[in-house]
């Protein structure tokens, strides 16, 4: 019999909801509250920023009602929320089991938080003396064609394209070897959560995990860095399929495409800045939708 949280499919097959993919996106909605709450100081009241981001969390309609760990965090942010201060104890406490619910809630088989932080680990060792040797990038290589579990998860499935890329000649040029160690560095080099994530992995405020939005007609605005190539050639992906590039978010912006790769202070950057406007905007009442770059990824490469 299956979990009500499983996918619920079409007469084609295809998912008409997100729960095909639904612990990997707790996964990373998890993190993301853990983020957010690193950031806040325990008795203080709470700046607009940051009451606008947990309002934003608690509202996203991605996740299920019928969730139990959900329920229980909905509900400690509304009492936060109350009177917008957080006390020592109810961060604690929200910390403690958002830790419990990572560690012990079964959200991937196979494991998307260790098998993160196995890649995650392994980008840190090669990159850590600021120079990329050829055996380094084949290595990498040889793991991602190896593991499947590995290869088949975001991010390690947008590192291995570009590191096919850099290879499909047989060489390494520099600007390639320059541009890769770049890429690994931001993803590794920075500063990590308690779980081992960066906080590139986890900047994720999905408003949908459809990806089979029609871009016909939308208009599209990037930010941040992307794995899967460069801003420029997302912008091409979306011209190609009849999106209208804008660049900054406006109340009637269609679609916010996020980047996976930013650095700690995510929500203080140009990043963390449209992130708000689009949030702030759709709980005026705006229809944009904010989608990652896995997601992004999925609708540019299957339509």
């Amino acid at each position: 019999m299956p979990n009500e949280l499983d996918a619920t499919l079409d007469k084609h097959c295809q998912p008409i909801n997100i729960s095909f993919n639904y612990k990997r996106n707790k996964a990373k909605a998890i993190l993301t509250l853990k983020g957010i709450l690193d950031g806040i100081n325990a008795d203080a009241k709470l700046n607009d920023i940051e009451i606008l981001y947990l309002r934003a969390w608690k509202d996203n309609d991605a996740f299920s009602y019928r969730d139990g760990d959900f329920v229980d965090i909905h509900a400690q942010i509304e009492d936060i929320l109350e009177d917008n201060v957080i006390t020592k104890l109810e961060l604690e406490d929200m910390q403690a089991m958002l830790q419990d619910i990572l560690d012990y809630g079964d959200l991937e088989d196979g494991g998307y938080e260790s098998t993160v932080n196995h890649l995650l680990g392994f980008l840190s060792g090669i990159s850590v003396d600021e120079r990329l040797n050829d055996r380094e990038i084949r290595s990498l290589a040889k793991l991602l064609r190896s593991d499947m579990n590995l290869s088949s998860t975001w991010p390690a499935n947008a590192i291995k394209h570009r590191v096919d890329e850099v290879l499909a000649d047989g060489q390494v040029d520099e600007s390639e070897r320059t541009e890769l160690l770049s890429l690994i560095k931001s993803i590794s080099g920075q500063s990590l959560m308690d779980t081992g994530l960066a906080y590139g992995m986890s900047a994720d405020f999905s408003t949908t995990q459809d990806g089979r939005l029609c871009l016909q007609g939308k208009s599209v605005c990037f930010t941040g860095k992307f794995l899967s190539g460069s801003r420029a050639t997302q912008q091409r992906k979306a011209l190609e399929l009849g999106g209208e590039i804008k660049s900054n978010v406006a109340k009637n912006l269609d679609i916010l495409v996020l980047g996976s790769v930013a650095s700690r202070d995510w929500r203080f950057s140009s990043y963390g800045r449209k992130i708000e406007l689009a949030l702030g905007n759709r709980l005026a009442g705006a229809r944009t939708e904010i989608i990652n770059e896995e997601t992004w990824n999925s609708l540019t490469d299957c339509t």
